[in-house]
């Protein structure tokens, strides 16, 4: 009885393998990845689907919820897409409230602001800057007898999102979003550094850092790249780096995240129009004016410019104020309204929300959760859209553009995707070309690998999907 009972046993696992497609190109290629040494104690799901004929080319895990970094940022695109429409644009207003009399404001010029992340942003720096813009509307008249007030009630007080850790927080790709953004939130600090194991010390080049007390803890070291990190909190006057950076640099630029943005936009504001003597405030209460004048509107890029600029260079603000412009109140906006406009849209959609965790627009948060499944179905909604061509040539190209400019090469003019990168975390998701011609969406999320392994991860990822061409 022993021996017929082995002989079944035997029987059924062969059935069981032979009925696996082990064998072919791609799961081979797919197990040699799984197989790493660097996934010894991670895990790896991957789903690829033919969008011309639906056959499902692999799918391995895509139900499994995991980390999925930047490339959560095609579900705020996509949303804001088709919420928004492709050329809705951001509107700042200047405007005066009182009399006007002979080329003199008597009474207040406000900033209405609109969530708007482009204003003064190093993306969209064009021959005539947002700054230029204002200066040359507002030196029109002859003299001002007010304050300069911000209007801030779009967003609430505080919207950082919850979930960002404070090892991000204090660094330019961790910038809380404002309701005017102003040079992306970011502080550009230029330090000095000297022999190997000596601390950096700020230089006189750093500007804007008048009122905040910055530690610099950071060091000089032997490796050629920037490695320094800051640490501070919104509304918080403490900068605090530690790291290193380069031995032997003068005015070596790192970026931190400003603490007081919307500060910072009134001191300059005052500084290039001379108001020295001007008071400013910033109005986290909305009050209504009914004697108000425009003075100026400044517009934003298009979305679909905007959208581009977000996927294709990862910008963690530009994100965040999209989410925001999800959420439908009119004042007080929150990341959880614009992420509760995410989950609406998806379902809006019928798309598979299943293990889905949102904590912001943006990707940071590492308590994020994401689908395979539900980044394929994204994926071949978007071939149906509206915006289909918006939001696919938001995507950066294999070889050429955004963060794949120096990655697949092998792939080049045929993979479009998104990356998502951080510590122990490396996504892809997007659209390959097979041999054929068709397009394939495909998703691939690596969780919890040893980064001591990147390159011969990356080396059968690329494999991988160049297998998945194949089909």
């Amino acid at each position: 009885m022993k021996t017929i009972a082995f002989f079944f046993s035997v029987l059924i696992t062969t059935i069981s393998f032979a009925q696996k497609p082990a064998d072919t190109p791609v799961w081979l290629a797919l197990q040699k990845l799984e197989q790493d040494a660097g996934l010894l104690n991670g895990t790896l799901a991957v789903k690829a689907v033919n969008l011309s004929n639906g056959d499902v080319i692999i799918d391995h895990n895509s139900q499994r919820a995991m980390v999925p970094a930047s490339i959560q940022k095609l579900l705020t695109t996509a949303a804001a897409l088709e919420t928004l429409g492709a050329n809705y644009q951001f509107e700042t207003k200047l405007m005066a409230e009182g009399d006007i009399e002979g080329g003199v404001i008597y009474g207040d010029v406000y900033v209405m602001p609109s969530g708007d992340p482009t204003i003064q942003s190093r993306y969209f720096m064009g021959e005539i800057s947002s700054l230029d813009v204002m200066e040359n509307a507002l030196k029109k008249f002859e003299g001002f007898e007010g304050k300069l007030v911000l209007d801030a009630s779009l967003y609430a007080p505080h919207a950082t999102p919850r979930g960002w850790i404070w090892e991000d927080m204090g660094n330019y790709f961790g910038a809380t979003p404002t309701p005017l953004m102003w040079n992306d939130n970011t502080l550009e600090m230029y330090l000095n550094s000297g022999q190997v194991g000596t601390r950096a010390m700020l230089s006189s080049k750093t500007k804007n850092v008048e009122g905040f007390d910055v530690d610099i803890q950071v060091k000089a070291s032997s490796e050629n790249r920037d490695n320094a990190w800051f640490f501070s909190a919104p509304n918080t006057d403490k900068i605090y780096a530690t790291g290193t950076i380069p031995a032997h640099q003068t005015n070596y630029l790192v970026k931190a995240s400003h603490p007081i943005p919307m500060q910072q936009f009134c001191i300059d504001l005052k500084r290039r129009l001379g108001w020295s003597e001007t008071e400013f405030r910033i109005d986290h209460d909305y009050i209504k004016h009914p004697n108000v004048e425009t003075v100026e509107t400044l517009l934003s890029p298009p979305l679909y410019s905007i959208v581009r600029m977000t996927n294709e260079n990862s910008i963690n603000l530009y994100a965040e104020s999209l989410a925001l412009a999800l959420d439908p109140a009119e004042r007080f906006r929150s990341i959880e309204g614009g992420v509760e406009g995410i989950h609406q849209f998806l379902k809006e959609k019928r798309i598979n929300q299943k293990g889905l965790v949102l904590k912001d627009g943006s990707g940071l948060s590492p308590l994020n959760r994401v689908t395979c499944e539900t980044m394929i179905e994204l994926l071949m909604q978007m071939q149906r859209a509206d915006t289909k061509l918006e939001f696919e040539n938001s995507l950066a190209v294999a070889g050429k553009s955004g963060t794949l400019r120096g990655s697949f090469g092998s792939l080049t003019d045929k993979m479009k995707a998104k990356s998502g990168t951080m510590a122990g975390v490396r996504n892809y998701a997007g659209y390959l070309a097979n041999t054929n011609g068709d397009k394939i969406a495909f998703c691939v999320m690596i969780n919890d690998y040893d980064e001591k392994h990147t390159s011969t991860i990356k080396q059968k990822l690329e494999e991988l999907l160049l297998e998945i061409t194949q089909e």
